[in-house]
């Protein structure tokens, strides 16, 4: 194997693995980016949800305040406007479950829903309306849903937070793949050099001993080489030459 092709090997090496340990740095800040930022998406639109849900059991509320003094044709439409949208968002909510026992929480708002728009109804479609009864019994229902609903949102916002503090307290997964770059580089620039000094620099240095050694004291050339290369070549030539000249003499 020859000098140009060790050396050019070990750089090859050395490339490859920057390579290699830029690649995957650049797989791993890509995948946490990703993953942070679909959590961070899932969870503001289960918060965008909530809120609609619970503006528009808040505009119920309204309504059915103004239903002991308006006339109920007034404000049916309105009302039943409220209804879609609270039960549009509890459907959006519901496919967009990605937290744990987060299907839970959307189901107890369904649950409490169904019973609350049932008292709401019938108190907005009888007769003499009665503030007590709306205070009792729809208002109880209504306060029912709205804390399922702030539950859900609570839980997103937990989980917001529980992200913000996973980014800030986990910095080494965002250095980590520069650190594997810089150790990985000193490890094989460490090695890459062992080998030059092991088989190229050290048998030139023997080489040029034995020679000096030769020239100043006439002592045999006994230099050995592991390996057969051009230095080895090179040896053999010295070796070709002094003899040669010895014979000569």
């Amino acid at each position: 194997m020859g000098i140009k092709f060790k050396i050019l090997s070990g750089f090859v090496i050395l490339a490859s693995l920057l390579f290699i340990s830029g690649a995957l740095s650049m797989y791993e800040l890509t995948k946490l980016g990703r993953s942070v930022n679909t959590l961070l998406k899932d969870n503001y639109k289960s918060i965008d949800y909530s809120k609609k849900m619970m503006q528009a059991v808040s505009e119920q509320e309204e309504l059915l305040l103004l239903s002991l003094v308006k006339p109920i044709d007034s404000l049916s439409a309105s009302f039943n406007n409220a209804d879609s949208i609270f039960l549009n968002n509890l459907e959006l909510a519901s496919q967009n479950l990605t937290l744990p026992n987060e299907g839970v929480y959307v189901d107890s708002i369904r649950i409490a829903y169904g019973e609350y728009i049932l008292v709401a109804r019938g108190f907005l479609m009888g007769e003499g309306r009665d503030p007590h009864k709306l205070l009792l019994n729809v208002r109880s229902g209504m306060k029912h849903v709205s804390f399922r609903v702030e539950a859900l949102l609570t839980l997103n916002q937990d989980s917001l937070f529980k992200v913000a503090t996973f980014l800030e307290n986990s910095p080494h997964r965002a250095i980590m793949p520069g650190l594997i770059v810089i150790i990985s580089s000193l490890v094989f620039t460490i090695l890459l050099n062992y080998f030059i000094n092991h088989y190229i620099i050290s048998p030139i240095l023997r080489l040029t001993k034995g020679v000096n050694d030769y020239v100043r004291f006439r002592k045999p050339l006994d230099v050995s080489l592991e390996t057969k290369d051009e230095l080895y070549s090179l040896k053999e030539s010295i070796v070709n030459l002094i003899t040669s000249r010895t014979n000569t003499k």
